[in-house]
C-alpha cells in the first residue's frame, strides 16, 4: 500500500556511543525489520513517563502512526474483529518509512513493519479465529487463474453477506409478526421505530444486491458467454429479472406498513404477506447463488485467457479485475460499506478486507473505507461480533440517531 505518511526527517550522523547532537540521552532501540525504532518515543508527551501509561492501561494494544494510513485502520480494523484487547491508537507522523507502530502490551517491544508482518504479530499474541493475517496461497498455474480465483472469491463473499441480510431482514419481520400475534386486539407492541428501522435494513441490502447483479451483468456474464458458448448465461440472467419484482413487491409491502395503524388487522395481515414474500425470495436467492457459484464462476478462468489473448489486459494485471469489480458497486463500497460488511461473520469480513486492501488503488477512499467500518464496530458488544452478523447490524441500527 505504500507509505502512508511523510517519512521521518533525516539527522545528521553521529559517531557509534556518542551522544546525539541536541545532547539528550538516547532511549535503547529495538530493531525490526532492518528498522531501528525508539520504544515509547513515538507520539508521547515528554512530561509523561513511559512507565505511568503502560502502568495505567497495561493490557492495552497500541498502534501509533498516521491517521491517513490505511495499514494503520487495517490494524485497527482487524484488531476490533479479533476483539481479544483494549484498542487505543494514538495519531503520530514520526513512524519509520511512513509505516505504522504496534505495541500488543506494556510488556512487548514495539514493532513496525508491512501490514502483512504486523498481522501475523496479531496473529501470534492473540490466538483463535479470526486469523487476520492474508493465508499463504497456493501459487497459481496462471496469471488468469490469480486473477479468476481473486474475482471468485470476491463474488462469493457478496454472495455470503446477501444471503445473512435477507435472512436477519426475514427474521426480524417474523418476530414482528409474532409480536401482533400476542397483542390480538389489544395495543400492539410493534412499534413505529422497529418498521422504520425495518424499511432501512431491507432498502440498504435491496441496493447492495442491485449493484451486485448490475456488477455481474455487465463485468462478467457478458464474457461468460463469449468465452463459452451462446446461452450460457440465459438462465442466471433471466432469474435477476425474476427477482426484482419480487424485491419490489417486498420494498413496496414496507411502504404500506408505515402507513397503517399499528396493531389493525390489516397492519398484520400485510405483515404476514410480508413475511411470505421474504421467505420466497430468500429461496431464490439462495438457489441463484448455488448455480452461479457452481455453473459460472469456475468458467473464470477461461474468461481471463481470453481476455489475454485478446490483448485487453497485461500480464502484470492479476488484480485488475477484482478492482474493476469493486470500483462498478461505488455504493457498496462507501457510504454501504460498513452494512456490508456487517453480513460477513469474522473470517470472511477479513478476507474481504484483503481484497479490498490489495485492489482498491486510491489510499483515501481505502482509508474512508476502513475508517467508517472501524467507527461502527467499536459500538458494538465483541460477543455480538463474533457470533451473529445479522444481530451486530441490528444492533448498531438500533443506536442510529
Amino acid at each position: 500500500m505504500g507509505n502512508c505518511s511523510p517519512s521521518p526527517r533525516r539527522r545528521r550522523p553521529t559517531e557509534p556511543g556518542s551522544p546525539p547532537l541536541d545532547g539528550t540521552v538516547s532511549a535503547p532501540t529495538v530493531t525490526v525489520n532492518s528498522i531501528s525504532v525508539s520504544p515509547y518515543a513515538l507520539a508521547r508527551s515528554p512530561s509523561v513517563s513511559a512507565a505511568a501509561v503502560d502502568a495505567e492501561d497495561g493490557g492495552v494494544v497500541r498502534i501509533y502512526g498516521s491517521d491517513g494510513c490505511p495499514v494503520v485502520w487495517r490494524l485497527r480494523v482487524s484488531l476490533l474483529y479479533k476483539a481479544a484487547a483494549p484498542l487505543h491508537f494514538t495519531p503520530s507522523e514520526a513512524a519509520p518509512l511512513g509505516r505504522p507502530v504496534l505495541r500488543l502490551s506494556a510488556a512487548d517491544p514495539e514493532v513496525c513493519g508491512t501490514a502483512d508482518e504486523l498481522l501475523r504479530q496479531v496473529d501470534a499474541r492473540f490466538e483463535g479465529k479470526p486469523r487476520v493475517a492474508p493465508p499463504e496461497r497456493p501459487r497459481a498455474a496462471s496469471p488468469a487463474a490469480a486473477a479468476a480465483a481473486e474475482v471468485a472469491e470476491l463474488v462469493r463473499l457478496q454472495h455470503r453477506s446477501a444471503e445473512r441480510h435477507l435472512e436477519g431482514v426475514a427474521a426480524k419481520v417474523a418476530e414482528m409478526v409474532k409480536k401482533g400475534k400476542k397483542s390480538g386486539k389489544g395495543r400492539s407492541v410493534v412499534e413505529a421505530a422497529e418498521v422504520r428501522r425495518l424499511g432501512k435494513w431491507y432498502g440498504d441490502a435491496m441496493e447492495v444486491m442491485l449493484e451486485h447483479a448490475r456488477m455481474e451483468e455487465t463485468l462478467i456474464f457478458p464474457d461468460i458467454q463469449r468465452a463459452s458458448f451462446p446461452g450460457v448465461c440465459d438462465k442466471v440472467n433471466e432469474q435477476h429479472g425474476r427477482h426484482l419484482p419480487m424485491m419490489n413487491g417486498i420494498k413496496e409491502d414496507i411502504k404500506t406498513l408505515l402507513t397503517l395503524e399499528l396493531g389493525s388487522s390489516l397492519f398484520h395481515e400485510v405483515l404476514v404477506n410480508l413475511s411470505v414474500r421474504l421467505k420466497a425470495l430468500q429461496d431464490h436467492t439462495k438457489e441463484h447463488f448455488k448455480e452461479e457459484e457452481s455453473d459460472m464462476l469456475p468458467r473464470l478462468e477461461g474468461v481471463r485467457r481470453m481476455q489475454r489473448e485478446e490483448g485487453k489486459v497485461s500480464d502484470k494485471s492479476n488484480s485488475a479485475w477484482a478492482s474493476e469489480a469493486l470500483a462498478t458497486m461505488e455504493v457498496t463500497h462507501s457510504k454501504l460499506f460498513p452494512f456490508f460488511m456487517t453480513g460477513l461473520l469474522p473470517q470472511e469480513a477479513v478476507q474481504y478486507l484483503d481484497i479490498i486492501c490489495r485492489c482498491t488503488k486510491n489510499t483515501r477512499h481505502l482509508v474512508s473505507m476502513l475508517r467508517s467500518l472501524a467507527e461502527r464496530l467499536e459500538d458494538a458488544n465483541p460477543s455480538i461480533i463474533h457470533n451473529n452478523p445479522t444481530k451486530l447490524y441490528e444492533h448498531l441500527l438500533v443506536k442510529s440517531p
